[in-house]
């Protein structure tokens, strides 16, 4: 018997995801993730069946247990796919604004401030 739970997430798109999302944008996903029944949420699991799916970078914000299959037509296929193949990703067509990565000379500023 098995639980699936959703993870939310951001992630960077792979040059080949199953979405079709350019390489390098960054969007929200919600991580469907097949589990053994009352078993606690697996984050390692999820980020792995989200690399799968065309994503990385991967950051999780929060998780929790479905208790029933969702209504909405879209997430009941990620639902029913998580359930079949193990996870399934859904992410939302708008890109985030990407966050500033500080450039390496910044970086090495900050070190030797520190």
């Amino acid at each position: 018997m098995y639980d699936v739970h959703v993870f939310l997430a951001t992630g960077e798109a792979k040059a080949k995801n199953e979405v079709g999302c350019k390489a390098g944008e960054l969007h929200s996903l919600l991580i469907f993730s097949r589990q053994p029944a009352g078993a606690a949420a697996d984050e390692a699991l999820a980020r792995k069946g989200a690399a799968f799916a065309g994503w990385k970078h991967v950051k999780l914000e929060r998780s929790r247990r479905l208790e029933a299959t969702p209504v909405e037509q879209t997430l009941r296929a990620a639902y029913d796919d998580a359930l079949a193949l193990g996870c399934s990703v859904v992410a939302d067509r708008r890109v985030l604004a990407p966050a500033r990565r500080p450039r390496k000379r910044d970086r090495r500023r900050k070190e030797s401030q520190a």
